[in-house]
């Protein structure tokens, strides 16, 4: 790997590091500005979107304004970040300016990499992405209801409404990652790395982007105090020293990393891999809803982590190398 290759993808490290480290730094202050609100509210009368934000303040613990103080910090450095990425290539072909939203060309050179390419199958390819992961979550999930390990709930307002309910959130959640981790980290690692090296890369990348994020089991005692992010962030990753957690969260993330990365890859866009992604979050939040563990609770978490994920991807990932199309040479994916 170049000089200047290896500069770039360690930039996309860098960035994410220094996200982690700033929204691990201000969360105490996102936490005390939030119940501030919600305290204010409850004495004097807002508009009705702040009022809505206080009441999600009010009720809320610190992990949540943890996590959004990660996206916070995450958007403050992005267009920073992105200048910062650009440099290279902008001073050299003489282009100022100073914020420009594109596909990082850094440090890169002519015909390295692989460009986001117009994909007429795009919308066929995202909507069959998502039927394939979410079906196969489903059928797996649904099909251990009659071994007797779980129990099938209707929602109050049925099951059409909530999954209706739910397209709109995943896609949207899954649009802005795959923009982020496929679109340019990806994007990135193809230019500087070979295309194996790189998936590997962006699965790695994936899965420790997730394991910074606290579970709803993770909380402080005092979440007022200075540095109690970082207390918080260690808590979250020290929770991987445990081998049921290691295999059971972070082994299905690489794999689904991978899987996304792969997608990305084969496509030469994003459909796909949003439409995977998408499916992904709807079907195990479709099995939070409906399956309920008549067992115990490690049971109930066996749908949401561990061996059946796991399966899910694999099954899916099979699909997905039968129903996308590679112009490259696939060769080239070898190290």
């Amino acid at each position: 790997m170049r000089n200047d290759a290896h500069c770039g993808v360690w930039k996309v490290w860098l960035y994410a590091a220094s996200a982690v480290a700033l929204g691990a730094w201000i969360s105490p202050l996102i936490f005390n500005a939030g119940k501030a609100l919600a305290e204010v509210s409850s004495h004097k009368t807002t508009n009705a979107p702040l009022e809505k934000l206080a009441g999600i303040c009010r009720v809320s613990e610190f992990p949540v304004f943890f996590n959004a103080s990660l996206l916070l910090a995450a958007v403050v450095l992005f267009f920073p970040w992105m200048e910062w990425v650009h440099a290279k290539s902008d001073s050299a072909h003489g282009m100022t300016g100073p914020w420009r939203v594109r596909l990082p060309g850094g440090p890169r050179t002519i015909g390295c990499g692989q460009r986001l390419l117009k994909n007429l199958r795009g919308p066929w390819q995202g909507c069959a992405g998502f039927l394939v992961m979410s079906g196969v979550l489903l059928s797996l999930g649904i099909a251990l209801v009659p071994a007797g390990y779980f129990s099938m709930q209707m929602p109050q307002r049925g099951t059409l409404p909530k999954a209706l309910g739910l397209l709109a959130g995943v896609f949207l959640i899954a649009a802005i990652t795959e923009i982020i981790f496929r679109g340019i980290a990806l994007g990135i690692f193809l230019r500087s790395l070979r295309p194996l090296t790189a998936i590997a890369m962006s699965a790695g990348f994936f899965a420790i982007v997730l394991a910074v994020i606290p579970t709803n089991e993770i909380n402080v005692t005092d979440p007022e105090a200075s540095g109690i992010g970082f207390e918080l962030l260690k808590k979250s990753l020290l929770r991987f020293a445990d081998w049921k957690n290691l295999v059971g969260s972070l082994v299905p993330w690489l794999v689904l990393g991978g899987l996304l990365a792969y997608a990305r890859w084969r496509t030469a866009s994003l459909w796909m891999s949003v439409g995977l992604m998408a499916g992904w979050l709807f079907g195990k939040e479709m099995l939070a809803k409906l399956c309920h563990s008549v067992a115990s609770p490690e049971v109930g978490q066996f749908l949401q982590q561990g061996l059946m994920p796991l399966i899910a991807i694999l099954l899916t990932g099979v699909m997905v190398r039968f129903f996308t199309t590679n112009d490259h040479d696939e060769d080239s994916a070898a190290p």
